[in-house]
């Protein structure tokens, strides 16, 4: 008998609220261990999903800061040494904010840790489990499948 949509968006919920607990641990111990606020985390972690430098004033946009309250971040992680700050060529005006190589290093580590953390969720599931688990996101995720909202729209 197929799930009603009540139920499947519980099953989905208890599944995230997993693997988010695990993240989030991981993220936890590598803030703790940066002496990093939950603000400066959340920087670092956006300007790790970018190759180019940000202006500040986007940054803080992008995470819902204000101007002063990114700009503070950004000098908390400049003096860690995690990132960079340089004046825009084309706009003396405007500061570029990109991760340091050593803040390139320490979100390459996250990485391997929220990595590490699904690695041993996956191992804690019965493999039969972790089969039909496969089986069912696989057509989910796959990149170069059109996602059923892509297919509605077109």
């Amino acid at each position: 008998m197929p799930a009603s949509e009540s139920e499947f968006v519980r099953a989905l919920e208890a599944f995230l609220r997993q693997l988010s607990c695990t993240k989030a641990d991981s993220d936890l111990r590598s803030m703790v261990e940066l002496d990093l606020s939950i603000s400066q985390f959340r920087c670092l972690i956006l300007l790790g999903q970018h190759t180019e430098a940000l202006p500040i004033n986007e940054l803080a946009d992008r995470l819902d800061l204000t101007l002063a309250t990114a700009g503070r971040n950004v000098d908390r992680l400049v003096a860690h040494g995690l990132v960079e700050r340089r004046e825009d060529p084309h706009d003396r005006r405007v500061r570029l904010v990109s991760l340091s190589e050593t803040g390139r290093t320490i979100m390459t580590e996250i990485d391997v840790h929220r990595r590490n953390a699904l690695v041993t969720f996956a191992h804690s599931l019965d493999p039969a489990d972790r089969d039909r688990l496969f089986a069912a996101l696989a057509p989910i995720v796959e990149p170069s499948a059109p996602s059923r909202l892509e297919e509605q729209l077109s």
